[in-house]
């Protein structure tokens, strides 16, 4: 078993169901695509060239659809639905003025190295041979990191200050020598609703929490090390819905 490195979101699936990790990262198994994560990236991409570029967001939305279908066509699972019904979703939420105004007001932090969109930043945690890399969406030019989100329902302010990715960005940020003010982190979210809607939740987090965050890895780390990949029944990753395995996992035994 060979590992050369971890990431936030590799972490979050062990976390999540460590045999999951296992087929995708160990077994190399590969799983279709859903069409929620592909409307997500392409929004990412869609935010990012109206930052840097100051494309209207309309028109990055269809320059970075046809891009991803050239390049992840055949490999997406549409289901029963329609690769135009998830365009047309995704250019509702480009269109919706409370997003055009949310990205309109943004201000990348731009410093000798470039703009702060989309930057990759790399984490080691003590104990963890291998390092832990990510990749942060913003950082506007008062220092603040910033992380979009899709999603179904507006965020709570407990929904923002949960997440832990937020911790993973702060941490790696210092270790770059960058001074995070107040180790504040923002959520960006665009609610996936009949009139979508644009929040933004910030939040502060305290060196307990990063600490905190270090162990966690660490302990992600030494059951990666021992091999220990047990199953989550009770997870809500667990259906066929948003684990590929499934049919091939849990599914296959109900079938038996």
């Amino acid at each position: 078993m060979t590992i050369e490195h971890l990431s936030y979101s590799s972490i979050q699936l062990y976390l999540t169901c460590a045999e999951n990790w296992r087929r995708k990262y160990i077994q190399k198994e590969t799983s279709p695509a859903t069409p929620a994560l592909i409307v997500g990236s392409v929004f990412h991409a869609t935010v990012e060239q109206a930052l840097k570029d100051r494309l209207p967001l309309v028109d990055g939305w269809k320059t970075a659809w046809d891009a991803k279908l050239a390049q992840d066509g055949d490999a997406i699972d549409w289901g029963m639905e329609t690769v135009e019904q998830h365009y047309n979703d995704g250019l509702r939420l480009v269109t919706a003025k409370p997003v055009q105004e949310l990205v309109d007001g943004l201000k990348p932090l731009v410093d000798e190295t470039g703009y702060w969109i989309e930057r990759k930043v790399t984490l080691r945690v003590p104990g963890v041979p291998v390092p832990i890399v990510g990749y942060i969406d913003l950082v506007t030019e008062d220092g603040v990191p910033g992380d979009f989100k899709t999603s179904r329902a507006k965020w709570s302010q407990s929904d923002a200050e949960s997440e832990i990715q937020s911790l993973f960005y702060i941490a790696a940020m210092s270790q770059l020598g960058k001074t995070v003010p107040g180790n504040r982190f923002r959520h960006y979210v665009v609610t996936k609703t009949k009139e979508p809607q644009a929040q933004v939740l910030e939040h502060r987090h305290t060196w307990k929490e990063v600490a905190w965050l270090y162990d966690l890895i660490g302990r992600v780390w030494k059951g990666i090390e021992a091999e220990q990949f047990p199953l989550n029944p009770n997870g809500w990753i667990c259906g066929s819905k948003y684990c590929s395995f499934f049919s091939t996992c849990r599914g296959a035994k109900w079938q038996a």
